[in-house]
């Protein structure tokens, strides 16, 4: 049985009620996720995207006058207040089902990066999703805290959706410039822009100033570099990439492309089969990390670790 297959079965069996995103207060159990497959087999091929960004673009960036990033190095304050309102784990949250299921999702993401399988360093993890509205930003930040929570780790939290940001606003924090800013213009460093929070080993990169070319950006030689730099600089350190959707926005099959994992959120009842195919197929060449099942209850929910072809 197949990938999609499978996760079609799965996803047929729950009731197929369109559930709205959680309002604030709402129960945290009912957008338990579940990771419902992982895909089998390496990748074979990765898609070619163009390498430097448009010369023109980027010499017409760095005419222009420095922009001011500095500023005394400070840690952000996290609002614990507004995570719980959107039922975003916390690090002094009780056992909920949602704490529990992004144990068990990120027990895989960690062995993936133990053991890697070779392509693109396995410790950048890209969390997407076919549509809009399925729950990918909520995913990407619960399981980036509770990678922080763990003892031999360090997370840094990229807001990659770049046209829509919002992993800053769901954490409570304000920061203007970002990934965009340190891609357009190379006076900037990243050290600048990185925003280390008081969640205990996890830091944020945002999205920063929105850009007609970020998808020219996010394939250049720029961003390949500063990937690398990423993924190698501490040996603990998992780097979740906030991605747009893979069949909104071209950005995602680029970020896809430079990925060692991805997963892909699927809400339970709004997902259809045709959508999900499309999306795999824009990441087929793709290190799959698994499946994630959002906003769903009922039957046929659970973890499911590979052993589909």
């Amino acid at each position: 049985m197949s990938i999609v297959e499978r996760v079609a079965e799965l996803l047929g069996s729950i009731p197929q009620t369109h559930r709205k995103p959680a309002a604030a207060g709402e129960k945290a159990d009912t957008l338990a996720p579940n990771l419902v497959e992982r895909a089998a087999g390496d990748a074979s091929r990765r898609s070619d995207f163009p390498g430097d960004m448009d010369f023109a673009v980027r010499a017409k960036a760095e005419a222009r006058p420095a922009r001011s990033t500095s500023r005394t190095t400070r840690t952000f304050r996290v609002d614990l207040d507004r995570l719980r309102k959107q039922s975003i784990i916390t690090p002094d949250g009780e056992r909920t089902p949602i704490a529990e299921g992004f144990r068990r999702i990120k027990r895989q993401i960690l062995a993936n990066v133990a053991n890697p399988k070779g392509g693109a360093p396995a410790n950048l993890v890209l969390v997407t999703s076919a549509l809009a509205g399925e729950g990918k930003t909520f995913c990407a930040i619960n399981l980036a805290i509770s990678i922080a929570l763990e003892m031999d780790r360090t997370v840094l939290l990229v807001d990659a959706d770049v046209a829509k940001p919002s992993v800053p606003k769901a954490l409570g924090i304000k920061a203007e410039i970002g990934l965009m800013d340190v891609l357009l213009d190379r006076r900037i460093d990243l050290a600048e822009v990185l925003c280390k929070t008081d969640i205990d080993k996890l830091t944020v990169l945002p999205g920063g100033t929105a850009n007609q070319h970020a998808t020219e950006l996010l394939a250049s030689g720029a961003m390949r570099e500063l990937l690398r730099e990423l993924a190698s600089r501490y040996h603990d350190r998992i780097i979740i990439f906030d991605s747009p959707p893979l069949l909104a926005a071209s950005e995602a099959g680029v970020l896809a492309s430079q990925m060692g994992q991805i997963v892909l959120v699927v809400e339970a009842g709004k997902t259809s089969e045709a959508a999900l195919k499309d999306a795999l197929r824009r990441i087929e060449s793709s290190n799959v990390a698994g499946l994630l099942l959002n906003k769903g209850e009922g039957p046929g929910l659970g973890y499911y670790d590979g052993g589909y072809g």
